[in-house]
């Protein structure tokens, strides 16, 4: 039977096939124990081969004594040569280090083994090692290494007829393809797996499958081809009766409904998920649910039962100890309290959510931190006793040589007390001036440190108020957006909104870059929120004009003392749901279309959001433009074209942009991302960027 680690519906990942075995904890005991009895009368190869047993056995419900059986048997097999033995050793403590997170060692003990294997013409393990090691490098995030040794597991395993291995190496292939989004050959190697799987009658496997192919058209967007395949899987366990199964694959079909809007239905699967959960008294899995429940709720802006689910959520994400669960309770309720005005808790969640997702990070690099101590600490032990010997060499040399050393120490001494007296007073002098710049430069270091740190924290939280790729995804299929600040805080950023009629998206471009312009792209990402979400405003120039006001407003720029001339630049879309139409209003800034090869500009308003205003009042105006299919529309700030570079260092220019953008229209839209930013970094050269850079492209 083939199993893999489970998947949690608010955090889509791929279900990664591994051999596990699982059994009773009592019958387990009653095994350990007959075991126990006998080894004392087992010697050499007997013993190694009974340790190599029980680390087999407990590798799934007891690491520590898995750990220390594989070490038992490797160490005993290695002194007395049994190579059967040193193999199975690697391969059982090799994947207790996959399941503990130790991916280096697991490499290194996996080649160890496949090196004893080919030198003992153990031929019918090769696939299985090569098929571990490929899934330590794939949990290492080494994605060519494992896909390399995927192929090879392959090769391997049809040499010796091993449909096994084949299928779980075919599944690996596949589950890398998808991590870099090639879905033509995700699809390809998931069909080969499935053909396998169906051969050798493992419905097990031909539910992860239909599952795993259900998460490549979830992650393209295609959720209606999704469908048939969770529905597949699901129907597999039913049969199986795996309520655990079960329940997380209605998650994935709730989650897949939701995305297309269909939030009665999804509201339904959620439920009927969480009532096998509650049947299992599964903590995680219930907290999963309210999660998603709350989500839906949320949408619907019926917020007291989004809260109360939530909050539940959170209870049950304490208990287990879950803090993905808690990231996604602390961001969701952060994200409601916001839409209800409530500021004050919506920052203490949204502070919450950020203090949890830097102590993920962090963990996740803490075991890489402990060996790379522990390599410092042996390192240091080995220099230390290096040390203490040529100590002790240098003690006997200089008692043999004592005389010499009295008579010339003497004959010295003297002409040191001189040497001494005269450069005395000048060394107290210079140490004094070089202990006051060490202390000055000390202070620079630490004042330069706290600012560093506290601008990288101020990067986390803009970073976490731009939209996601995943958001955008669901209402427009054909997007790119290319964003690269200047500094580590930009100036620049860009708002998506989504209301029952359309779309919006906009380009922002605030006064300055780095921490100036992060604060006024703050003021601008919140009024763009209350606008339009809290508002529901539509209408491109409505939403420009409200916006003025706003900003002016904020920065106090009605009053006649006031000198700030701060503002920002911007285009603005609402894109039909229907991509029937295109309403466009812009501040400074314009919308290129390009139709059939040509590229027709639309220009916005030449003044700006904020800053100076003579006129009494001002207004806005809104385009409109009918849309065709294969319509490419553009909107971006101005760091692109004023970028210097070339041979000479001049601007790019906006001609040039123009150019640029005819000659990838055609190309799909990460390709014209990919081409865009090659372009641009070409052109830049050796030059410094000079200005945050953001361009925006939609296809109909």
């Amino acid at each position: 039977m083939l199993n893999s680690p489970p998947q949690t519906p608010i955090i889509r990942g791929l279900l990664f096939i591994l051999v596990f075995a699982f059994f009773s904890t009592a019958f387990g005991n009653r095994w350990e124990d007959s075991i126990l009895r006998v080894i004392p009368n087992l010697r050499d190869t007997s013993l190694v081969i009974a340790y190599n047993k029980l680390a087999d056995f407990y590798s799934d419900s007891d690491h520590d004594k898995s750990n220390s059986y594989a070490s038992k048997a490797m160490h005993l097999a290695d002194s007395i040569s049994f190579d059967r033995g040193r193999m199975d050793g690697r391969d059982n403590l090799g994947y207790i280090l996959i399941l503990t997170g130790h991916y280096d060692k697991a490499v290194a003990i996996y080649n160890e083994a496949i090196s004893i294997a080919q030198q003992g013409k153990f031929i019918k393990k090769l696939p299985w090692l090569y098929n571990r090691l490929s899934a330590a490098y794939y949990y290492k995030g080494n994605y060519e290494d494992a896909l390399s040794c995927y192929i090879k597991t392959a090769d391997l395993a049809k040499k010796v007829n091993n449909k096994t291995t084949l299928l779980e190496a075919y599944n690996g292939v596949a589950n890398i393809y998808m991590a870099k989004k090639d879905y033509v050959n995700t699809s390809r190697y998931y069909s080969e797996a499935l053909v396998i799987a169906h051969d050798l009658k493992d419905m097990s496997s031909v539910a992860l499958i239909e599952n795993n192919l259900g998460i490549m058209y979830d992650s393209k967007g295609s959720f209606n081809e999704a469908m048939p395949h969770y529905q597949e899987a699901l129907d597999i366990y039913k049969k199986a009766k795996d309520s655990s199964s079960i329940a997380l694959t209605l998650l994935n079909i709730g989650l897949c409904n939701y995305s297309i809007g269909g939030y009665s239905n999804a509201l339904q699967f959620y439920k009927e998920a969480l009532d096998i959960n509650m049947l299992r008294h599964d903590k995680g899995g219930l907290a999963l649910c309210y999660a998603n429940m709350a989500t839906i709720y949320a949408q619907k802006k019926d917020f007291s039962p989004a809260i109360e689910y939530l909050n539940k959520s959170l209870q049950l994400a304490n208990e287990i100890g879950s803090k993905e669960i808690k990231k996604k309770c602390y961001d969701s309720l952060s994200d409601i309290y916001s839409k209800m005005g409530q500021f004050k808790q919506a920052f203490g969640f949204f502070k919450q959510f950020a203090e949890i997702k830097d102590s993920l990070f962090n963990e996740m690099n803490t075991r890489s931190m402990n060996e790379l101590q522990t390599k410092y600490e042996t390192e240091k032990k080995e220099s230390e006793i290096g040390r203490l010997n040529l100590q002790n060499e240098a003690q006997t040399a200089r008692s043999k040589q004592k005389d010499t050393l009295i008579y010339f120490f003497v004959t010295g001494f003297i002409l040191v007390l001189i040497i001494v007296f005269v450069v005395y007073r000048q060394y107290r002098l210079t140490q004094e001036t070089n202990r006051e710049i060490a202390n000055q430069k000390l202070i620079v270091e630490n004042q330069n440190k706290e600012i560093t740190d506290s601008i990288n924290y101020a990067r986390q939280i803009q970073q976490a108020i731009l939209p996601s790729s995943e958001l955008i995804a669901r209402a427009l299929k054909n997007f790119f957006i290319l964003y690269k600040p200047k500094a580590i805080v930009s100036g620049d950023f860009y708002f998506f909104a989504q209301s029952k009629e359309c779309s919006i998206l906009a380009a922002v471009d605030c006064t300055g870059h780095g921490v100036p312009g992060a604060f006024m792209s703050m003021i601008g990402h919140n009024l763009l929120t209350q606008i339009i979400n809290e508002k529901g405003l539509s209408e491109p120039s409505e939403i420009l004009n409200q916006l003025h006001r706003g900003v002016r407003n904020a920065l106090q720029q009605d009053t006649e003392k006031s000198e700030n001339r701060d503002g920002m630049d911007l285009a603005l879309i609402a894109i039909r749901n229907d991509f029937s139409r295109i309403d466009f209003a812009g501040a400074n800034r314009p919308l290129y279309l390009i139709r059939d090869s040509e590229l027709t500009e639309i220009k916005g308003d030449k003044y700006p959001i904020g800053g100076l205003q003579y006129e009494q009042e001002r207004k806005f105006t809104s385009h409109s433009v009918t849309l065709k299919p294969g319509d490419s529309v553009y909107i971006f700030s101005d760091g692109y074209a004023d970028q210097f570079g070339g041979d000479k260092g001049k601007k790019f220019m906006v001609k040039n942009l123009q150019r640029a953008l005819k000659d990838v229209f055609a190309l799909n839209l990460p390709e014209q991302k990919q081409r865009l930013d090659a372009t641009i970094e070409q052109w830049r050269g050796d030059h410094e960027q000079i200005d945050d850079i953001l361009v925006i492209g939609v296809r109909v």
